[in-house]
């Protein structure tokens, strides 16, 4: 019979509790699967990052919620970058699909008078039209005293032979640069990454990497990179300049324009059904995002290096679980049988990891494993107490009575 050590404090007596239930061969058994098999989690965290790198970004339920609330929200618009927006509105009296050329000669013409650095098309050539609209757009693009960036979809493009034989002659026929517009799409239809480039392709550059060399940027590189978002200004303003098409070419088009000068201007659709995209922000403010601001997003990204995010290699992945998962493991070892253990393991450690998540991405423009990190962590805590259950079956706070 033993009773409780009248010189140990409650408080320590309470915290000491046994959290496991005396052990049996069934107990013991059960403990010592569920602590082998927490232990194997943390040995396949350790190996994943080399043979499925794409693991490390399967926390995008916790990534798209830092992204909507902690991305970069300057104090005004983007200085560099306007975008020209055709609507239903703009179009109520020309043919919708595919937008006018007619339309879209008078607004490269109109812009161009404004002085941008440059003009950029985020509109596919996929068949002919009317003949003298089409030959219109192409005069001018070629009259255009600014760089023109033209959009194009490359190989991955769901297009039939005959669409991608009148886009690549229409393309050379403007003698201007395209850029291919594809935007990648994650398994849960969500628009995190840039695209990747695709071989051999006629578009070797994406749209948005175009506008920003064209634009003064040096060095850029938009292969496969989270999209550094932008949230709406602190003065209460869209993140970007928009000037609706029609009013550009409105009485009032040249009062507008003049805020057009030296910047990259893109021209493109934004319509309610379509090119529209889920992107992280999606989850603050339920709306898609038309594809014309992703592509500008993209472009100011590279025309400020200082906000370009980077991911972690897959070295330092394994370092950084690794660092997690072994004193994880030891303290699950030291403190088994203490419900401190519960509360260290779990909801403290988790908070500890979401603000170091949360201070990489805002300080240092660095995405964090986080979910794997958490993974990472629980299950090392997790093999130390079921482990430690079945080693030291016996140990306590209490002493037999005298």
């Amino acid at each position: 019979m033993t009773n409780p050590d009248p010189t140990v404090s409650p408080f320590l007596q309470a915290v000491a509790r046994p959290v496991v239930p005396p052990s049996t061969r069934g107990a013991r058994l059960v403990r010592w699967a569920v602590g082998v098999a927490s232990l194997a989690v943390v040995a396949a965290l350790m190996l994943a990052p080399d043979f499925w790198p794409l693991l490390t970004r399967l926390d995008h339920w916790t990534a798209d919620w830092r992204t909507a609330y902690l991305s970069d929200r300057p104090a005004t618009q983007n200085t560099r970058i306007a975008v020209i927006a055709i609507t239903d509105e703009t179009l109520r009296n020309y043919v919708s699909s595919p937008i006018d050329r007619g339309l879209l000669a008078e607004l490269v013409e109109a812009v161009d008078k404004a002085g941008p650095a440059v003009i950029a098309l985020d509109v596919l050539f996929l068949k002919a039209t009317d003949a003298a609209k089409d030959e219109r757009l192409i005069q001018a693009l070629r009259a255009s005293r600014a760089k023109i960036v033209l959009g194009a979809l490359d190989a991955r493009g769901d297009l039939l032979q005959f669409q991608r034989e009148f886009q690549a002659a229409y393309l050379s026929r403007s003698e201007r640069q395209a850029g291919f517009v594809n935007t990648r799409h994650e398994n849960d239809d969500v628009v995190r990454f840039t695209a990747s480039d695709f071989g051999k392709s006629p578009y070797p550059k994406s749209f948005s990497r175009l506008i920003a060399e064209m634009a003064g940027a040096r060095g850029t590189d938009d292969t496969s990179k989270p999209i550094p978002w932008l949230l709406d200004a602190a003065d209460g303003k869209p993140a970007f300049l928009t000037i609706a098409a029609e009013r550009l070419l409105g009485p009032q088009g040249s009062a507008d324009a003049a805020s057009l000068k030296d910047r990259a201007v893109i021209i493109g659709g934004v319509f309610p059904f379509r090119d529209q995209h889920r992107v992280p922000l999606s989850v603050r403010t339920g709306a898609s995002m038309p594809g014309v601001y992703i592509h500008a997003t993209v472009a100011a990204g590279l025309l400020d290096p200082n906000r370009r995010i980077a991911e972690i290699s897959p070295l330092a992945t394994r370092l950084l679980l690794a660092g997690l998962a072994l004193p994880a493991v030891l303290m699950g070892l030291a403190l088994w049988r203490s419900m401190a253990v519960a509360f260290l393991g779990h909801g403290f450690a988790v908070v500890l990891l979401l603000a170091a998540d949360a201070v990489c991405f805002t300080q240092f423009r660095l995405l964090l494993p986080f979910t794997l990190a958490v993974t990472a962590w629980v299950a090392g805590i997790t093999a130390g107490r079921f482990l430690g259950a079945v080693a030291v079956p016996n140990f306590s706070f209490r002493r037999s009575a005298s």
